[in-house]
């Protein structure tokens, strides 16, 4: 069966009769031959279309005018298209006729031939920047790359022709080149600082800084032209930088004249001090808990060691501490977000001894937990088979059933000491972890803060469409079923997801279940 689909656009309503040009193109397959009309715009005459070499002469338009036929012969491909009924200029009330099909040098009948005219909207396609097509290759998203290509083309021949036009675009380009310039050369220090800046939450954010600063910058140069995301996102930086000059001037005025560094040394020495009586507590009685007291004791000397010892550091490395905080200071005033990145380093940093005894305390409930288990086999005549990644029936002899006895009693005696210290420094973990998380995401959302993109979503503007639908208008009795294209505005959440830089990626959802299972096997916990 053959099929006939005709894209013409909205705008000739106000177009004077004429000849139309544009692109055909066929498919065939087993059941169908398609071919497609791509309206593009309308001229004098053949003559003037065959002028340019680009398009090709498709059909012509009448209009209101009610006149004659006219058809050029010499081409294989022709459609007239008319307007029906016109009852307002500005309105556009119109309706589209369509009349002597000729495809491949023969008339075909309306009737006989499956005929579909879809209206389409030009600036929904070519303005449309965060629109995505469910299919991988459909008509829209061809008839898209074509408007595209004969848009980039129309503003190619306007540019060469105005001299304004071209001052505008050699300024804007010269101004782009000029930022690119050292900020790719501070993407090449910062990858080289990788292996140094990766332990780092304000060396990672300078990074990404500068990457996301090269995608933007390289997005304008191809583009020419300020679009949704690179607007966006040029607009957040600018917030960023303002709130964070604010909240600075704000923080250096309830701290007056006191030495940052000493704000630093008495807040890690309450943290010190605190851990210290923590630690006291749990080598007595906790909550009348009954412990093992030397093993109570050698946990607690080993822990009270490593908190004087982290003390002792931050003591001798004072000079070193001092310069290192005006310089994370001064890349403060860059924007909120490097501040968060600060505080997140600077809590990192007056936590690091608590880290340390987690993970001490967690790898011996580790062990611990995994002897109980191998042991706890023995008893059932079972033994891991590693290779097999199985457990295999074993026998084992009286001294191999003592020896495993003892040290069965030993583990299960000793876990309760163990359990406490692991309990204690979980919950100090988690809540680093926590604050640290917060911290990140609240970085992430004031990085792409979306004031822009939502003002464009919420007035519904032509570059905020996400997806293009299709509507019926008439379906006539010759057998031409008219269809007219609208803008669809995505739901908000959407709208943000595709207006985020390309080079920033959302944060996944917290895996609750396997937080769960490393804190119940002793498993590392780590950022999230």
């Amino acid at each position: 069966m053959k099929t006939l689909l005709v894209f013409a656009p909205q705008e000739f309503c106000r177009e004077k009769p004429g000849c139309m040009y544009g692109f055909v193109s066929h498919e065939a397959n087993e059941n169908e031959q398609l071919t497609k009309f791509m309206i593009l715009g309308c001229t004098d005459s053949v003559k003037s279309i065959n002028r340019t070499g680009i398009h090709v002469p498709l059909g012509y338009f009448h209009g209101t005018e009610k006149k004659c036929e006219y058809w050029d012969k010499r081409l294989p491909h022709w459609i007239e298209l008319y307007l029906a009924e016109q009852t307002s200029t500005s309105t556009c009330n119109y309706e589209y006729g369509l009349r002597n099909v000729i495809l491949e040098n023969q008339k075909v009948s309306l009737d006989s031939c499956h005929t579909v005219l879809i209206v389409y909207d030009r600036q929904c396609f070519l303005r449309a920047e965060l629109y995505t097509s469910k299919m991988p290759r459909d008509h829209l998203t061809e008839l898209r790359d074509v408007l595209k290509k004969e848009a980039a083309r129309e503003e190619k021949n306007r540019l060469h022709n105005t001299f304004l036009a071209n001052f505008k675009e050699f300024f804007f380009l010269l101004l782009v080149l000029a930022l690119l310039k050292p900020v790719s050369f501070f993407c090449q220090i910062s990858k080289f600082m990788n292996p140094v800046f990766k332990y780092s939450s304000l060396g990672l954010h300078l990074t990404e800084w500068f990457q996301n600063a090269k995608w933007t910058l390289t997005t304008l140069l191809q583009s020419k032209r300020l679009t949704l995301k690179t607007t966006n996102y040029i607009l957040a930086i600018i917030i960023d930088i303002v709130l964070g000059h604010l909240f600075l001037k704000l923080l250096l005025h309830f701290l007056g004249s006191t030495s940052r560094f000493e704000i630093l040394v008495n807040h890690a020495g309450r943290v010190v001090e605190s851990l210290k009586g923590l630690v006291n507590w749990l080598m007595g009685s906790p909550a009348g808990l009954k412990l093992n007291p030397p093993f109570n004791n050698v946990l607690g000397k080993f822990f009270l060691y490593h908190i004087h010892l982290w003390w002792a550091f931050l003591n001798v490395s004072k000079p070193m501490m001092e310069l290192a905080i005006d310089v994370i200071l001064f890349f403060g005033r860059f924007g909120i977000t490097f501040q968060i990145s600060i505080v997140a380093d600077l809590l990192a940093l007056v936590s690091f001894h608590t880290y340390c005894i987690y993970v001490y305390a967690a790898r011996l409930f580790n062990i611990q937990v995994r002897g109980l288990i191998a042991l706890f086999r023995l008893f059932l005549g079972k033994k891991k088979n590693p290779l097999r990644k199985r457990v295999d029936s074993c026998k084992y002899q009286p001294d191999q059933l003592f020896v495993g006895t003892l040290l069965f009693t030993i583990l299960l005696f000793l876990m309760p000491t163990t359990w406490v210290y692991y309990f204690v420094f979980t919950v100090l973990r988690l809540i680093m972890i926590g604050l640290g998380g917060l911290l990140t995401r609240l970085k992430f959302y004031l990085q792409i803060m979306p004031v822009y993109a939502f003002f464009r979503w919420l007035f519904k503007t032509v570059d905020a469409t996400g997806s293009i639908g299709i509507e019926l208008v008439d379906r006539q009795n010759q057998g031409l079923i008219v269809l007219k294209t609208k803008a669809i505005i995505v739901p908000w959440n959407e709208t943000w997801k595709k207006s985020i830089p390309d080079l920033i990626s959302i944060y996944l959802p917290i895996e609750w279940n396997k937080i769960v299972s490393n804190v119940f096997w002793g498993q590392l916990l780590y950022p999230f």
